[in-house]
């Protein structure tokens, strides 16, 4: 069995480190890396990869979760799946007031990048105003807030 490259995976992982640190010192939340926030849909626990909260209240929360993909293949695939957890931990635990998820990595094809920005929200409204999803490119010219 061939072992995955996952280097590039790990400098990604930083970069978003990096950036979601930033908004935190400038917006004062703080920021808890791979946290459960309850279960998916169907069951099972959802992790989310970053869980950010309001320093002064704790009852704004936001979730981040970060997909990586170096080559084609099926991450593609998860983005809407991706989209409904966030948005079934939002809807069981209200103090999630916001979801991101952040596409890294150069493997995702012009036509999911194309679909996630104009259409994806025609498939699931609910994700408007609640779910933002970013590039790390454009992550890193953000400012998550809660």
């Amino acid at each position: 069995m061939l072992s995955r490259d996952t280097t590039t995976g790990s400098s990604y992982e930083a970069i978003i480190e990096m950036c979601i640190k930033r908004s935190c010192e400038k917006n004062q939340l703080t920021a808890l890396p791979q946290t459960t926030v309850g279960e998916k849909p169907g069951g099972g626990k959802h992790r989310i990869d970053w869980e950010i909260y309001r320093t002064s209240n704790p009852n704004f929360r936001g979730l981040i979760s970060c997909k990586y993909q170096g080559t084609s293949g099926t991450a593609e695939e998860k983005i809407a799946y991706e989209v409904i957890k966030l948005l079934h931990a939002m809807k069981i635990d209200p103090r999630f007031k916001k979801g991101w998820i952040i596409m890294g990595g150069q493997g995702w094809s012009s036509g999911m990048r194309e679909f996630v920005n104009n259409h994806l929200t025609e498939w699931v409204p609910a994700m408007a105003g609640k779910i933002e999803i970013l590039t790390t490119d454009q992550l890193i010219s953000s400012n998550l807030e809660l």
